[in-house]
Formats: C-alpha cells, sequence, structure tokens
C-alpha cells in the first residue's frame, strides 16, 4: 500500500477498529497520510467523544490526518440513499480526489465504491499488510483481538485473511 502515488487515502471505520484495538498507529505506518471528509470527523471524534479512535485522531489532526471537504454534494446526496454519511461523504471525496485507496468496512459502501472504481481495502486488509511488513506478528491474534472487541468479521473473511498473510 506504501508505493500508490496520490498523497491522501481516505477511511472511516478502520480509525475506530485499530483504536479499539491498540494498533491506531498501523494507519499511518501503512498508509503514510489519511484524508477524512468531515462526516467522518464528526462521527468519530465529535459524536464519538471518548470512544475509541476520538484521542487518536484529535492527535493526529494536521499531522498525518487531514479533515477536507466534500464538493459534490450531489453525489453524497445520492449515496446517502443506500449508506450511511460518513461512507458516503468518504466514497464522494474519494472519487474528488482520485484517492489511491479509500479504506470502508462496511459492505454495502465497498460495494458501491468498487462499482464506482474505487480501490477499496478495509481495517483487515490494513492489518494484511501491516503483517506482510513485519508490523503484526501474529495476525490471527489481531483478528481475534477485534472480534473480542465487537468488530465483525465473517467467517469467509477471516480465513481469506489468514490466506492471504
Amino acid at each position: 500500500m506504501k508505493g500508490l502515488t496520490n498523497d491522501c487515502r481516505l477511511r472511516r471505520r478502520p480509525l475506530v477498529a485499530l483504536a479499539k484495538i491498540e494498533r491506531f498507529e498501523l494507519l499511518q505506518s501503512i498508509l503514510v497520510h489519511l484524508c477524512i471528509p468531515q462526516a467522518v470527523y464528526d462521527e468519530v471524534v465529535v459524536k464519538g467523544a471518548g470512544r475509541a479512535g476520538t484521542d487518536e485522531t484529535e492527535k493526529a489532526l494536521g499531522d498525518w490526518i487531514d479533515v477536507l471537504s466534500v464538493k459534490n454534494v450531489a453525489m453524497v446526496r445520492s449515496l446517502l440513499t443506500k449508506l450511511g454519511k460518513g461512507e458516503s461523504e468518504a466514497i464522494a471525496l474519494a472519487a474528488e480526489r482520485k484517492a489511491d485507496l479509500v479504506l470502508l468496512d462496511d459492505r454495502e459502501a465497498r460495494t458501491v465504491a468498487k462499482f464506482m472504481r474505487l480501490n477499496v481495502s478495509g481495517s483487515v486488509g490494513v492489518l494484511i499488510q501491516a503483517h506482510r511488513e513485519g508490523l503484526v506478528t501474529d495476525l490471527q491474534q489481531v483478528l481475534d483481538e477485534l472480534r473480542e472487541r465487537g468488530f465483525w468479521i465473517g467467517d469467509d473473511v477471516y480465513s481469506e485473511a489468514l490466506k492471504a498473510k
């Protein structure tokens, strides 16, 4: 993932998921620079105050995480018919900026982003890449931690992740 050319990657739930297992720093290690739309900032930092991901995101703002406004409001409105505000803005912003990658954990959001020809990954993808780069030594243990902390990973995704390492 480091070899991507655009300076901005977009994400939503992975901020929270990786913070829950105390692996937030993997986002910076793997992706270097993150851009999040205002809706994601609001969900994670404002509405999510006191929860996993809030402090980590706030501390990284202006350093390796930037909050950007979506210009294509019509696209966001259209996406809102199927997706939440954070996912809709993340996809719209990724399309606007021609981002290298959009990280989404929501299945429907991933389907929409792929349909729009965006490069998509998620929390599990970040962990697989971290394992490949030697930043995570026991991928199964980390996936189990995610599950234990309430992050749903289907058995098919779990098995595929362990094969992909």
